[in-house]
C-alpha cells in the first residue's frame, strides 16, 4: 500500500479548496443580502403598525373632542363668540387658528388634551365656522350659507372644525386628523 500524503508531486493544486471558499463567499453574500431585506421589511411593518396605532389614538381624541362639543353648554348662538374666543383651544370663525402641520403641538398651552390612550395624550383644538346649511336628515353638511335654493341657514345648526394631533406611542409617528362637525344649538 502506497502512502500519498508525503509525496510533493501528488498532483493536488488546491483547486477544490479555492472553489469551496468561493462558494462559501457567495453563500455568505446571499445570506447578508437576505438579512438586510428582512430587516427592511421589519422596519416597514413596524412603521405601518405605529402609523395605524397613531391614527387610532388620534381618532380616540377626535371622539373626545366631539363629545366635549356635544356636551358643551351653548345656550344660544349669541354665546358662541364668548366661548370660542381664541383661548384654551377654542377658536372663533374670525380667529386664525394654528396651522396643524407646522404647529408645536407637544409644547403648546393653547390647545386641549383628550384622555390618554396607551400612555399617549391626543391634543386638539376646535374652531367655530358659523352657520351650517344642512339637509333635512342631517346626512350632508355644508359649511357657510351658500347652498342650494331649497336649503336655508337658520342659525340653529352651527359648523365646527376639529383638528386632532397625536405623536403616537413610539414618538416617531405623528398623525393629524381634521373633521367638520355640525351641532344644533
Amino acid at each position: 500500500m502506497k502512502n500519498y500524503f508525503g509525496r510533493p508531486d501528488s498532483g493536488q493544486t488546491g483547486a477544490a479548496l479555492i472553489l469551496s471558499l468561493l462558494i462559501l463567499l457567495i453563500l455568505t453574500l446571499l445570506a447578508l443580502s437576505s438579512m438586510q431585506g428582512s430587516i427592511m421589511q421589519q422596519r416597514m411593518v413596524s412603521g405601518l403598525t405605529s402609523g395605524i396605532q397613531s391614527l387610532e389614538i388620534a381618532e380616540a381624541g377626535l371622539r373626545d373632542a366631539e363629545e366635549e362639543l356635544k356636551n358643551m353648554d351653548i345656550p344660544t348662538v349669541f354665546n358662541i363668540p364668548a366661548i370660542f374666543n381664541g383661548t384654551e383651544g377654542l377658536y372663533g370663525a374670525d380667529d386664525n387658528p394654528p396651522n396643524p402641520l407646522t404647529y408645536d403641538w407637544a409644547n403648546s398651552n393653547n390647545i386641549r388634551s383628550a384622555d390618554p390612550v396607551d400612555g399617549v395624550t391626543p391634543r386638539y383644538f376646535i374652531q367655530h365656522l358659523g352657520d351650517a346649511v344642512t339637509e333635512e336628515q342631517l346626512d350632508d353638511i355644508e359649511i357657510g350659507s351658500a347652498g342650494r335654493p331649497q336649503r336655508s341657514a337658520t342659525g340653529e345648526t352651527q359648523a365646527f372644525r376639529i383638528v386632532v394631533w397625536t405623536g403616537g406611542a413610539s414618538g416617531e409617528v405623528q398623525r393629524v386628523v381634521e373633521v367638520h362637525y355640525a351641532r344644533n344649538i
